[in-house]
């Protein structure tokens, strides 16, 4: 059944199978299997790639229900667990996940070396419903009422660039003139722009000239003196090629949580590590911060 969900969501045997994790070989017969158990045929099999029979449509709402359901099962199973030993899953985006999560894992498995720590780093938001991780580090306050969120500190933001950049070109000293900069920001993700026009300022995608969505390399352009980009102060002030610049200029701080599922947050190993991180970040997390 799972075969068969992946297959109608993704309409590729083989992207299914790389999802599942299984051979395309294997997933096409558990789909041939759920056929001949059924006497339905579930997809047309087109040079395009799968499409929904009339029957598999009908039949996919009802596999969605059941995929809910498991997921919903195993939350609760792991809720139930009391044990300080097993795996977590920990979801969290580039910067905080390089810079300042390393030390307090360190930290929190020194305190607890029965827990093993799966760590998915990416700036994409993972779903906790469908168990793709147990624990979200995100930089927004999540609004599904099944979620369960603690404040981390704030992360201060500001304005960087390299000792060589600012002796060839100077620092801005207003808006305008910091568009006529070398500006370092993201490709796709246009999150920053919009908190800057919500600032009152006229700014588009345009005016960033180096562009990436990869936040590490936005900093290491940086450094490699490829011009201006914004990121965490604690962790720029770590890295000697950046110095700070236009102080005057003011960017809101950027929120930090730490989230769980309802399902899970008594999970004894889930409770401890959401307890341990606030804490941690609490203690001036960014001076422990190894240098990369």
């Amino acid at each position: 059944m799972q075969s068969f969900l992946l297959a109608a969501r993704n309409g590729s045997l083989s992207a299914a199978a790389r999802e599942l994790g299984v051979s395309q070989p294997t997933l096409s017969r558990n789909i041939q299997a759920i056929e001949q158990q059924t006497n339905l045929q579930l997809f047309q099999r087109t040079t395009q790639g799968l499409l929904l029979t009339e029957a598999g449509l009908r039949l996919v709402e009802a596999a969605e229900k059941m995929d809910e359901a498991a997921n919903l099962f195993h939350r609760q199973v792991s809720g139930l667990s009391f044990e300080l030993e097993g795996d977590i899953r920990i979801s969290v985006s580039e910067v905080i996940g390089t810079y300042l999560l390393p030390p307090a894992l360190a930290a929190f498995r020194a305190l607890h070396p029965g827990v093993q720590i799966e760590i998915d780093v990416s700036n994409e938001t993972t779903s906790l419903s469908k168990r793709d991780a147990d624990i979200a580090l995100r930089m927004y306050r999540p609004t599904q009422p099944d979620l369960v969120a603690r404040r981390l500190p704030d992360s201060e933001l500001g304005f960087f660039a390299s000792a060589d950049y600012i002796a060839q070109n100077g620092t801005p000293d207003d808006i305008e003139t910091y568009k006529k900069h070398s500006i370092i920001g993201s490709d796709r993700n246009m999150e920053m722009v919009q908190k800057l026009n919500k600032l009152g300022y006229e700014f588009n995608s345009y005016d960033i000239d180096l562009r990436t969505d990869h936040l590490l390399q936005q900093i290491n352009l940086a450094r490699s003196g490829a011009g201006i980009v914004i990121t965490h102060v604690g962790v720029a002030r770590r890295l000697p090629e950046l110095q700070r610049i236009m102080e005057w200029f003011p960017i809101p701080p950027l929120e930090s949580w730490v989230v769980c599922h309802s399902d899970t947050q008594y999970n004894s190993r889930i409770r401890e590590l959401t307890k341990f991180l606030p804490e941690w970040f609490a203690s001036d997390a960014y001076r422990r911060t190894p240098l990369i």
